[in-house]
């Protein structure tokens, strides 16, 4: 058995050699591995710090994406993959030392399409705000119901992070949507649970994934994230669920409500409320959270704010401008002459 490791990277001179560093031991036993390294064009040192990886070992090899974005890098690595598995992993990312066994163990066991595992968030930097921000994205009242990112059992889910896929998938379901910036793992997944295909998640599947160090960071990430929802609906028509709007309509129901309270005062009873009961919920998870990871609760809270508001304003924005994006629209859209 041949197994294909893809990871797409641009400008992650910072994080390829561990993530290499925790792959490449663990590639052992009786199948054949090769490891494809995608680079997005990177203008630091990305590209050499592979080279330097590669002519230790000839299972690595790097393969140019002139077009920079994650989907064609994906798309590139399977073209090239020789793999009757495939795993596409991510830099900001280092696996256990059984991460790749484990991943084929499941998806023999399960006869699933796809396997991953969950993510164990450490924190971008050892301050106050990296591990509250990690913290904040380790709990479910800061991501929702991503079940990767939160813990659990073995069970089908709608995605996973950094899965194992069989060779099969991309012919049977498409191979990942190069218009999506964002999110293109999570529409993949949607149109395989669409097609009949099954999604398993594995405790026995473990990895460490390095989150943004600063508030800043964490607000930047969030707020492209939250922009690519609605620009992902506009693109492939779907491929999200609910929860990932959530953020979009707690935002817009505090712009509603402050506006239409200068009109009629009702609705500013009704926004302090809503305000009351988010302080409540931010209150009690930031206090959970805090004692969890180890983290300062005040800190944490910051980052819930942020996180929160910060996707909510990205998913607005990108609601409200993506009609008027021409790269949004679908294939073969044209507008009507008159």
């Amino acid at each position: 058995m041949v197994v294909t490791i893809i990871i797409p990277m641009r400008n992650e001179q910072a994080h390829v050699g561990g993530c290499l560093d925790s792959i490449l031991p663990q590639l052992d036993g009786p199948h054949e591995y090769e490891v494809l390294c995608v680079d997005g064009a990177s203008t630091d040192r990305t590209a050499e710090v592979v080279g330097e990886y590669a002519e230790r070992d000839g299972r690595v090899r790097l393969v140019p994406n002139p077009r920079k974005i994650a989907p064609c890098g994906m798309n590139l690595g399977i073209d090239q993959a020789a793999g009757d598995a495939v795993l596409v992993l991510g830099c900001h990312a280092e696996y256990a030392a059984d991460y790749v066994a484990k991943c084929l163990e499941v998806l023999d066991r399960t006869g699933a399409d796809v396997v991953g595992g969950y993510i164990r968030t450490v924190p971008g930097s050892d301050t106050p705000a990296g591990r509250a921000i990690a913290a904040a994205t380790s709990s479910r009242f800061g991501v929702g119901g991503a079940a990767f990112r939160t813990g659990g059992d073995e069970r089908e889910v709608d995605t996973v992070a950094f899965g194992c896929h069989r060779r099969d998938v991309f012919d049977r379901f498409g191979r990942y949507n190069e218009r999506l910036v964002r999110n293109q793992d999570i529409e993949l997944n949607s149109r395989i649970r669409k097609g009949g295909g099954r999604i398993v998640i594995s405790p026995e599947i473990r990895l460490s994934y390095y989150n943004r160090a600063t508030y800043s960071g964490l607000r930047q990430q969030a707020f492209s994230n939250g922009l690519w929802c609605p620009y992902t609906v506009y693109i492939a028509g779907g491929g999200l669920r609910v929860r990932h709007f959530v953020p979009m309509l707690f935002v817009a129901s505090l712009l509603v409500l402050g506006v239409v309270g200068a009109f009629w005062q009702p609705a500013w009873w009704a926004l302090a409320a809503e305000l009351a009961l988010y302080l409540a919920a931010l209150t009690v998870a930031s206090v959970r959270s805090a004692r969890r990871h180890g983290a300062d609760a005040l800190y944490v809270a910051l980052a819930f704010v942020q996180l929160h508001l910060a996707y909510g304003v990205g998913s607005l924005w990108g609601a409200l401008s993506g009609p008027f994006v021409p790269a949004l629209r679908r294939p073969g859209a044209t507008r009507r002459k008159n």
